[in-house]
């Protein structure tokens, strides 16, 4: 399965684009993308170029779903008044600073963390900690509060970073003549972050997106052309 976008598009100034429609993938998929772009602006125009992921449901699979400190924590106990999670120990690693967008707490029902969290604290989840005591910024919903089961769930520091995977291009000035970008991706990037070249945890389909002239006004003009796409799935073992 494969999709080209020949015609040439001409962006002024910041702007997203999401290449519709949305193509399913799975665990034996191999994603080829590709993409022209060049600068006709008096400025440079800055890019970003990836993928857009979405989950089971349709549902973006945001950066803050994926990224987290590599520290798990067992719950030990809960406070009745929803706002209190006691933790087996102090965390070491996680986020202690002013930045709260570094502040996000993911909850694991059932200890599990080679997966999507069951429910993500927004940021800032918390302020601080001086030990193993966690005073959240706000209520946890009931029904949340009750699948938490002690010395069971975990919790790690989850933070956001870039909403979409740029692994064809990140943060990069095009020069004015067509420059070609470009990335393969196959399998999930388990673990505790993006990794180039692979789908989110969780991801069940894809688009191409372009962050184009990123932060910039009038004076950046970017045009595109070739953008290209092949879906490949390998045989399932039967």
């Amino acid at each position: 399965m494969s999709i080209a976008i020949n015609e040439i598009i001409t962006v002024t100034g910041h702007e997203q684009l999401d290449f519709q429609p949305k193509y399913p993938i799975d665990e034996n998929t191999t994603v080829e993308l590709s993409g022209q772009f060049r600068s006709t602006g008096t400025e440079s125009s800055m890019i970003y170029f990836g993928l857009h992921s979405f989950g089971e449901n349709g549902e973006e699979i945001m950066s803050e779903s994926i990224n987290r400190v590599k520290e798990p924590l067992l719950i030990i106990s809960k406070n009745t008044d929803t706002k209190s999670l006691i933790l087996e120990k102090k965390p070491e690693t996680w986020y202690n600073s002013n930045r709260s967008d570094l502040k996000v707490i993911g909850i694991y029902f059932d200890g599990n963390i080679d997966r999507l969290p069951d429910y993500l604290i927004n940021y800032p989840a918390y302020d601080t900690y001086a030990d193993n005591n966690i005073i959240l910024n706000k209520e946890l919903p009931k029904e949340i509060y009750d699948k938490i089961v002690p010395f069971r769930t975990r919790v790690m520091n989850h933070y956001l970073s870039s909403n979409y995977d740029y692994s064809a291009a990140n943060h990069v000035k095009v020069d004015r003549q067509w420059t070609k970008f470009e990335a393969i991706y196959n399998g999930y990037s388990i673990g505790y972050g993006d990794i180039k070249g692979k789908f989110r945890l969780g991801t069940k389909s894809i688009s191409p997106f372009v962050l184009a002239n990123y932060g910039q006004k009038d004076e950046a003009i970017l045009e595109i052309k070739n953008i290209e796409i092949t879906v490949k799935n390998k045989p399932k073992l039967v």
